[in-house]
């Protein structure tokens, strides 16, 4: 009934499930089959929505020899570029991680030897963006701006960027269709 050898995979590959299985497995001895499998569907939910109320936000650097663009905290020998912060949100944009996003995003900016000029979110990687979402966005581009740095959205998925024009964000921080990319604005900015 229990196997040994996939425990100890899971626990090299993923602590997060491994924790998920001791709880299921530690339920189903205190409580029964049922009610213990029903406390580990309950805490699974309860960390997934913690991990997604509090997603990875990455901050950019170019590859080396590319135009591409990954996280600098992966990859170190990434060329962060002068005068700009690009980040990108490893998760959607929703009413319970905007506050996380956006305290991490003014968390690097503090930690900056010279503030940066720009800042470009990625938004490449994150499927959807709800209304609080867009006023964060909004909000972050008005602090931005007050502190005499301008703020570009690139890579925005199709639903996302209609709900930022729907907000009017392309009015204020310039355009984020589908065929501009990091690099696009990255250039501009440099050129």
């Amino acid at each position: 009934l229990i196997d040994i050898g996939e425990l100890r995979h899971v626990w090299r590959v993923s602590r997060f499930e491994f924790s998920v299985s001791m709880v299921a497995f530690a339920g189903v001895l205190l409580l029964g089959i049922l009610k213990g499998v029903m406390v580990a569907v309950v805490i699974s939910m309860l960390l997934l929505i913690r991990r997604a109320a509090h997603p990875h936000v990455a901050f950019l650097g170019r590859i080396p020899g590319t135009l591409n663009y990954s996280d600098i905290g992966r990859n170190p020998d990434n060329e962060a570029v002068p005068g700009a912060l690009v980040f990108r949100v490893e998760a959607s944009l929703l009413y319970f991680n905007v506050d996380h996003v956006r305290a991490a995003v003014w968390e690097k900016i503090r930690a900056a030897a010279a503030p940066p000029k720009l800042v470009v979110c990625d938004l490449s990687i994150s499927p959807a963006v709800d209304l609080a979402g867009v006023r964060m966005l909004a909000a972050l581009h008005k602090e931005l701006q007050a502190a005499g740095i301008r703020l570009r959205l690139v890579a925005a998925h199709a639903t996302a960027r209609d709900i930022l024009r729907a907000e009017g964000l392309e009015e204020s921080v310039g355009y984020f269709g589908r065929r501009i990319s990091v690099a696009d604005v990255i250039d501009e900015f440099q050129g």
